[in-house]
């Protein structure tokens, strides 16, 4: 029981962590590793669950009266029709895409990107890209504490399931500072540029702003106005790049102290 455990722990993933994507734009052809990588993908957010992938391959049988074994070869294949299950929201971006893309007359294929948490520290994790036909969504409804959730289906056209393997990501490395622009007097508006990171093409950015050393509360957004609480203090702003690697930040330089109105 206890080696099982071990190799339970060791290999084992569950699905926390996972997201799903959908490119907006129909996708009608084949599409190859390198096609899949360069799309623009949109998160599609309160997934609770995604129904079986995979393809399933129909089985002829057929016996000639001289046989003794019966003969068998293959048929179609199916490559699969999953269900996504969501915590419905009228303003999720992802969810939005998949209702376009299911209006009954739709039959353009829209491709889906699914991204694993199985990635090592530093690692992107293992990617599953297909594409194909959107249908639903249907609302099972129920009882009181039952979740708000709809369902779509996915009918995937292409019959292999381009699988990405686990790749060692790159963590942000500032490279060039963030700059604060606009004029440091009380009512003014200061926007603090992102800077330049180098790192992994998906990078968030966090803002923080500082008066004097002491951090603003609240402040947290691209722009600061500066109030009469600054007056006379010199401000500048951190920021935080972030990606599935790792993150880094840099500071602005302080302005000038600020000025009255």
């Amino acid at each position: 029981m206890k080696n099982l455990l071990k190799l339970i722990k060791a290999f084992a993933n569950s699905n926390a962590a996972s997201k799903f994507y959908v490119c907006a734009t129909p996708q009608n052809t084949v599409l190859s590793v390198g096609d899949y990588n360069a799309l623009t993908w949109v998160e599609v957010g309160g997934v609770g669950s995604r129904g079986e992938t995979g393809k399933n391959t129909n089985m002829l049988n057929y016996d000639v009266w001289g046989d003794t074994v019966i003969q068998k070869a293959k048929g179609l294949t199916d490559a699969g029709s999953p269900d996504l299950e969501v915590a419905r929201s009228v303003t999720d971006a992802g969810q939005i895409i998949l209702r376009a893309a299911a209006v009954v007359g739709n039959n353009n294929n829209y491709a889906f990107k699914e991204l694993r948490p199985d990635g090592a520290v530093g690692e992107t994790g293992t990617i599953f890209y297909n594409r194909g036909l959107v249908a639903g969504p249907t609302r099972p409804g129920g009882r009181n504490e039952d979740f708000d959730i709809e369902i779509f289906t996915l009918g995937f056209q292409q019959e292999e399931t381009v699988v990405v393997p686990t790749t060692a990501g790159t963590s942000p490395v500032l490279t060039a500072a963030p700059a604060i622009t606009g004029t440091a007097q009380v009512g003014e508006v200061l926007t603090c540029s992102t800077g330049t990171f180098t790192g992994d093409a998906t990078i968030t950015y966090a803002y923080k702003w500082f008066a004097a050393g002491t951090a603003i509360a609240g402040e947290t957004s691209a722009t600061f106005t500066a109030t009469t609480a600054e007056l006379g203090l010199v401000i500048t702003s951190r920021v935080t790049a972030t990606n599935d690697s790792g993150f880094a930040f840099g500071f602005a330089a302080p302005t000038d102290a600020v000025i009255a109105a």
